[in-house]
This record gives C-alpha cells, structure tokens and sequence, in this order.
C-alpha cells in the first residue's frame, strides 16, 4: 500500500504541469422570440457548433493567428468543447503547459470561431455566437495532481494488499508458528528446539530444550512405562537424528541407561554422533542380530557416553520392515525394550518405504519431529496420515528450529546421576 502511494506521488510529481480554463460562448437565434422552440433549435445548434468548433479547420486558423506556435494538430488534441445541459451555451475548454497560454489559446480560438461562424455560417443559419464568459488564468494545474493520486493509490494498495495477503494465505501451506502445528496436531508439543548457533547462550538454550523434552516425555504415557520410542519425521533433514541423540544423552545425564538404535539403513547418522573416531561402520548391529547372526550383546557398542549404548544399522538389507514384520522381529524388539530404562529408534523419514511405519506401530510411542523452517501443512498432514494407518502411539511433536525462540541461557549445568547398580537382565552400557 505504502509503495505503490510513494511510488504513484513519486511519477506525478516529475510529469511535466498541464494548465486549463475555459470560455464560454452563447448560442442565439436572431429572432426576437425565444420560445420553447427557438430554444430547443438553439441547443441542438450549440452541438453542432462544437463539432465545428473542434474541426481541424478551425485549429489551422487558430495556429495562424497564434504565430504557428502552436500548430494545429496540436491545438486539436489539446482544445474541447462541450454544450452546457438544457442551455444554449458551449464551453470551449484548452490545455497548455502555462496558465498565460492557455487563456491566450482560448481567447484566441473564441475570438476566431466567433468571427468564422458570423462570416460563414450566420448568413446561412441565422444562428450567432457570442462570448459569454471570457478565459480566465487558471491558478492551479490541471493535472498532474500527486496527493490525489497519491490518495486513490493508497486505496488502491490497500485493496491490492488485501488480496494477495489473501492469496498468499491460500497458496502459502508452510508453518508460520507453533500455533499453526498445534492447531493440525491432536498431540501436545513436547518441545520447541531453538536454531543452535554459536555461543555458550545458544548452547545452553539448545541442551535445556531436549530436558524440556525428556521431562515431558516421562508424562506422555500415564497409563504405562514408557519404554522403547520411534522418533521420525515426514522428510530428510528435519532434525530427528539430532533429536535422538540429544535425548540420549539428557535422558542418561539424568540417571537412565538409553539404547539408541539405528534403524535408518540407507543414511545412518548415530555412529558420527557418538561414534566419530570409528573409521569403518561398527558392526554387528540390528539386522545382523534380527537375522540371529550375533547376540544383542555384541550388537550393542560402547559409546564413551556413560550410560548410552549404540545398536548400529548393520548390514543393508532389502526391507527392514519385512525383517521386523517376522517372528523373530516382533521378538527383536521385546529384547530390545528389556536392554535398557529407555530405547531409542533413529527411524528414517516416513517418506522412505514401510520401515519408520513398521516401527511406530510396535513400539510404546513415537515423536513425530517436525521442521519449522520448511515444513507444510500438507506434510504434517501426511505424516499423522501415515502414523493413524499403522495405529501408533503419538506422544507429541518436537517443534525443531522454531525461529520464534530467543537464545537463553540457563546456566544449571548438567545434572550428575545418583549410583546406582544395573538390573541383572539389562546389559551394562
């Protein structure tokens, strides 16, 4: 609204200043009776008069006596007449760049119609035509007019804006605020990650709001232990890597053994997390203890994070989904919950194949990770889609890179866990 008023302001003001006045002649009968019909012959001759009087025969005379300046198809655009309504006047209306020539032009052209009609076409007609109102200098420009332009562009934009706000509404299905996903989302938002950046404010800031998540987590299953966790995304990148490895590791600064399980096969990301040194991918790991190629003992490898395990992805296999939807899958995962307080399945997106599908709807809850900056409606859409079909447990969403936080800084530092001795069955991470 506000550019296109400035820009419109803007234009007016550099065109050049157009100056306009008017004369007015009297179109009379010579007779002495100025009857009804005398008066109705008057006005149609007043029409026609002003037809002759914005001739190109005319406008030659008029530049004549002007000096040539100026000429006449000149004076042709820039003169009008028009009969006054229910009289027998005809406005003569002219255009200039100066106010001093355009009552010079209308004086002009009154003068030379008048003494053209009284040579020509009185004799014939009877008709004459005298000043009535003579050009006056015009004070003010025509045109251009930049407030009043200004103006109607302001109402204009204002209209203008409203529609492609409207529109921008309509086509534009991303996310803005945490509002809108709680709005599509019949599951609580658990946690709103901050972008990380650098600084100790922007680190601090980023670890609480996996504490917020694990805090909630321990209320998202009332009815029951909450035990073994999918956390997916509807596509790559949305963060549910970092998420699970971030749980991880508040959920085993506060006490708890975690088991992180890689079930992406075809992008693994858990070993670079917690496993940077390793040059070669760890092996054995879940496909080779679903397929009974080595115990879960073997399966679970160190992680130099006091109380986390790592189960990397294995060999590749053709479908994970179908392994899991064997016997010895449904055993797997059984084995897997009584490993460990807490088991978390890096699934991949949901997007890519069955497997995230497969695993959400055997496990006790799954965190659906949902990326601020580029997720749509229409992607949550999909995703709840997928999750109802397979009868999962939502347990909420994580609100990553939620631009709506500001950095804090909270300063508590990290929680040391009280000793405790292992659980006989679990194994010791």
């Amino acid at each position: 609204m506000l550019l296109l008023a400035g820009a419109t302001y803007a234009y007016a003001t550099t065109q050049e200043k157009v100056y306009e006045t008017s004369a007015t002649l009297l179109i009379a009968q010579p007779t002495g009776a100025q009857g009804f019909d005398a008066v109705q012959t008057a006005q149609v001759a007043a029409r026609t008069y002003g037809d002759v009087l914005t001739s190109g025969n005319i406008a030659a005379q008029v530049s004549e006596a002007l000096g040539g300046d100026p000429d006449g198809e000149t004076l042709e655009r820039t003169v009008s007449a028009e009969p006054v309504p229910e009289t027998q006047l005809l406005r003569l209306t002219v255009e200039a760049n100066s106010p001093e020539e355009a009552k010079r032009i209308a004086d002009t052209y009154a003068e030379v119609f008048t003494e053209h009609v009284g040579d020509e076409l009185t004799p014939v007609t009877k008709v004459t035509v005298t000043v009535a109102d003579a050009a006056t200098v015009p004070r003010a420009a025509a045109r251009p007019k930049p407030k009043l332009y200004a103006g109607l562009a302001l109402v204009l934009g204002f209209a203008l804006g409203l529609a492609l706000a409207a529109l921008r509404e309509r086509l534009d299905h991303r996310l803005r605020t945490v509002e809108d996903l709680e709005a599509l989302v019949d599951a609580p938002v658990l946690a709103r990650i901050p972008r990380r950046s650098r600084g100790e404010s922007s680190a601090a800031s980023f670890t609480e709001a996996f504490r917020v998540l694990r805090t909630n987590l321990q209320f998202a299953l009332p009815d029951g232990v909450l035990r073994t966790i999918a956390v997916t995304s509807h596509d790559p990148v949305e963060g549910k890597s970092t998420t699970v490895s971030q749980l991880a590791r508040v959920s085993a600064g506060a006490g708890n053994d975690v088991l992180v399980v890689e079930a992406d096969l075809k992008r693994p990301s858990q070993q670079a997390f917690f496993r940077p040194d390793a040059t070669a991918r760890l092996a054995p790991g879940l496909t080779t203890f679903i397929v009974g190629g080595a115990p879960l003992e073997k399966c679970v490898h160190p992680t130099g994070i006091p109380g986390v395990g790592l189960v990397p992805s294995g060999p590749p296999v053709p479908s994970l989904s179908g392994l899991l939807e064997s016997a010895r899958g449904r055993e797997v995962l059984d084995e897997l919950a009584g490993a460990a307080d807490l088991v978390l399945f890096d699934c991949p997106p949901l997007t890519v194949g069955a497997d995230a599908a497969t695993i959400a709807g055997r496990v006790d809850g799954v965190v659906l990770v949902v990326d601020m900056e580029r997720a749509t409606r229409d992607t949550v859409r999909e995703a709840l889609r997928q999750l109802q079909g397979v009868r999962a447990k939502l347990l909420g969403v994580v609100a990553n890179r939620d631009a709506d936080l500001e950095d804090r800084a909270y300063g508590y530092g990290d929680s040391v866990p009280a000793p405790r001795a292992p659980a006989p069955s679990r194994i010791n991470l």
